[in-house]
C-alpha cells in the first residue's frame, strides 16, 4: 500500500510520482511526510503548471531538466549545512524539525524519476489525493 493511502486515513494527503507510460517506476516514489512535502513543493515547483495537490500534475521533459537542476542546487545547499536537522515553519503545525538526510533522500528519488523521464523521453506525473 502506498504511503499516500496510509496517511489519507490519518487525514493527511501525500503526493506520489511516477513516469508516464511505463512500469519502471517505483512504489517508493512519494513524499515521506506532509512536512517534507510542504517544505519541498515550493522548491521543486518548476514546471509549466503549479502542483495540484489533489489531482495530477504533469512535468514535460523540459520541466524535468529544470527539476534536475533545481534538485542539484537544493542538495548542494543542504550539504553546506552543518546541522543534521532543518527547522521549518509549517503552514498549520508551527515549527517543525526535518531530518536533512530524509530531505536529501527524497530529492534523490525525485532526481532519479526526472532522469528516467528524460531518458525515456516521456513525462513525470505527480499524483495528489
Amino acid at each position: 500500500m502506498r504511503a499516500s493511502h496510509l496517511n489519507k486515513a490519518l487525514g493527511e494527503s501525500l503526493i506520489s510520482w511516477n513516469i508516464a507510460n511505463t512500469k519502471e517506476g517505483q512504489d517508493s516514489w512519494y513524499f515521506p511526510s506532509v512536512e517534507i512535502q510542504e517544505y519541498l513543493l515550493p522548491i521543486i515547483n518548476v514546471g509549466g503548471q503549479n502542483f495540484d495537490e489533489s489531482g495530477k500534475t504533469k512535468y514535460a521533459i523540459e520541466d524535468c531538466q529544470r527539476l534536475r537542476n533545481t534538485i542539484d542546487f537544493a542538495k548542494e545547499t543542504l550539504s553546506l549545512m552543518s546541522k543534521s536537522v532543518v527547522r521549518y515553519e509549517t503552514i498549520e503545525e508551527g515549527l517543525a524539525s526535518l531530518d536533512k538526510n530524509e530531505i536529501i533522500s527524497t530529492l534523490d528519488k525525485l532526481a532519479n524519476a526526472a532522469e528516467l523521464a528524460i531518458k525515456q523521453e516521456t513525462s513525470l506525473l505527480f499524483y495528489g489525493d
